[in-house]
């Protein structure tokens, strides 16, 4: 069966959806919606859409809509994704999923009362090559993990009016950025930290421009992680074990990981390129759907919890409200 998508929020990462969707076998691009009529009949006629509307409830609403991607800025995040709740109709919503953890654990409370498939978009979970460095964990390959490096930064200038650094919009590096270092290391463990710390960069407007994350976990192993908006750095992410470690090519979509002892010998190699990694999120939240399914084991809602809950322990850290 074709699963038929809906978008709400037509900014730059719905384009990136969209465009995507159009490769992806058995589904099809139903509705969307933005707040201007004539920009939503754009994006139909770009992507291929059937509907196009200037109220984002009529998309949830519409009885040929399956799963609603929701591509609004964060700060709409949980009131959108608790509309979608609220009418039955499965979610796939943007990173980072809502910004509190107390949103976070009464959106899953609703979906799991009503049976509706909800999800976070984080998509590095979906690919192959994230998918084999767990592996390679979890069967032992480098032994017990002790510390894991990961860093997310770019450069771009400090403008006030910008998404990145408005805190009405749920702006900061954390949001932005950093949640992809966070649940990066969290996935691979398969647990939350015991302990959060982190040291901040305050743009004017007061959200986090720049912050060095620490993290501690119940089975002894240690994160050093990073987020940005004011250096460019390596994306790569490593995995040390106390019989070897493991290198990926970016800790945000990879390609490529590598397998390596514990004197810095390659023992095996995983690659598999792909035209852009949103392709396996929406295959997954696809076959989530037609399986009945309301939640992913790759990116369970749990987690999704504790990454907000994150989120909460470091913004307090920095006096952030």
């Amino acid at each position: 069966m074709n699963v038929r998508f809906g978008i709400i929020g037509l900014g730059g990462i719905s384009h990136r959806f969209a465009k995507v969707l159009k490769t992806a076998k058995d589904v099809e691009l139903t509705a969307v919606a933005s707040r201007e009529q004539s920009r939503s009949e754009e994006f139909a006629r770009q992507f291929g859409a059937k509907k196009a509307f200037d109220s984002y409830l009529k998309v949830i609403e519409d009885p040929e809509v399956d799963i609603i991607y929701d591509g609004l800025t964060h700060n709409f995040h949980y009131e959108m994704t608790k509309l979608c709740l609220e009418h039955h109709k499965a979610v796939l919503c943007e990173k980072p999923f809502v910004t509190t953890r107390r949103d976070a654990e009464e959106l899953v409370q609703l979906a799991r009362a009503n049976q509706t498939l909800l999800m976070e978009a984080m998509w590095t979970r979906c690919i192959p090559a994230y998918q084999k460095a767990r592996e390679w964990v979890q069967t032992g390959r480098i032994g017990e993990v002790k510390l894991i490096t990961a860093h997310f930064n770019y450069h771009t200038e400090y403008r006030p009016e910008s998404r990145l650094f408005d805190p009405k919009l749920a702006g900061g590096s954390l949001f932005d950025v950093g949640v992809y270092p966070i649940e990066f290391t969290t996935g691979i463990l398969g647990e939350a930290p015991v302990s959060v710390r982190g040291e901040a960069q305050l743009a004017p407007s007061g959200v986090d421009a720049a912050a060095a994350i620490a993290m501690r976990f119940a089975n002894g192993a240690l994160a050093s992680l990073s987020c940005g908006f004011n250096v460019e750095t390596p994306r790569t992410a490593v995995i040390y074990g106390t019989a070897g470690s493991i290198i990926v090519d970016e800790c945000v979509g990879p390609q490529k990981c590598e397998l390596f002892d514990l004197h810095g010998h390659r023992r095996e190699r995983f690659f598999k390129p792909a035209a852009d990694g949103f392709i396996y999120q929406i295959q997954h939240v696809a076959e989530l759907f037609r399986s009945g399914k309301t939640e992913s084991d790759l990116i369970p809602l749990q987690d999704t919890i504790d990454c907000a809950g994150i989120f909460d322990e470091l913004r307090g850290q920095w006096g952030i409200k």
